[in-house]
């Protein structure tokens, strides 16, 4: 008995060194933008914030242990808090191998250890967003995502990696490193558009530019909630 308290004992030591501290920080909308965060998720459990505040960002951060295939599982839920029906959502992460924020805050690229970057989306672009000033022609429409509707006060949960490409992810990190080296994750949602062809991204609300296609133009809230 005594030996095999020993072996379980081992075991137990073994499970937890798979397990490496993971850091997540999520880019949060604020109180006038038309998507709340509600919570993030590990699977099915509710991750809590560590506290850990930074400067002139208004972000949520938090640490857990899990292992080295972590990014499978996280996911956000979001509530449309505006009075528009959202049609597309578009969620994702930049990776990394250490949480050195603060190096990103000042723009100092060469400090911040990126490794790759993971994203997912849900329903269809509107005709307005669907040509590329870039690349100078329209767009295939996303006839193959199926629709989507997000109706005002409703939430919704997106994974911050879209499932069927984690593989590939994974490969394309591998090619660099191992995938355990990936210790930090920093997530955000948007673009995110409405029915009526508008998009919230990043603080901003945008409209398309009719006479330059591709091209969009920022609005004011007060502009934005009129809007058609």
């Amino acid at each position: 008995m005594k030996q095999l308290g020993v072996i379980c004992t081992l075991l137990a030591s073994l499970g937890a060194a798979a397990q490496d501290t993971k850091t997540l920080l999520i880019d949060m909308p604020d109180s006038k933008d038309p998507v709340k965060i509600v919570s993030v998720m590990e699977g099915t459990t509710k991750l809590k914030s560590n506290g850990h505040q930074y400067p002139n960002r208004y972000v949520w951060e938090t640490t857990f242990n899990a292992g080295d295939d972590w990014l499978k599982d996280l996911s956000i839920v979001i509530k449309n808090v505006s009075e528009k029906k959202i049609v597309y959502v578009v969620a994702g992460c930049l990776l990394y191998e250490t949480a050195n924020w603060q190096a990103e805050v000042a723009k100092a690229q060469q400090n911040i250890p990126l490794v790759g970057s993971a994203s997912n989306h849900v329903g269809r672009r509107p005709d307005e967003a669907l040509y590329s000033a870039v690349l100078g022609h329209r767009l295939q429409p996303d006839s193959a995502n199926s629709p989507f509707a997000l109706e005002s006060g409703q939430e919704f949960t997106i994974a911050l990696e879209n499932p069927d490409d984690y593989n590939a992810l994974k490969s394309t990190v591998e090619e660099k490193e191992p995938m355990s080296n990936v210790a930090a994750c920093n997530g955000r949602i948007g673009p995110v558009f409405f029915e009526d062809g508008t998009q919230w991204q990043g603080h901003r609300y945008l409209r398309a530019d009719l006479e330059h296609p591709g091209q969009w133009i920022k609005m004011s809230f007060e502009e934005w909630s009129k809007y058609r």
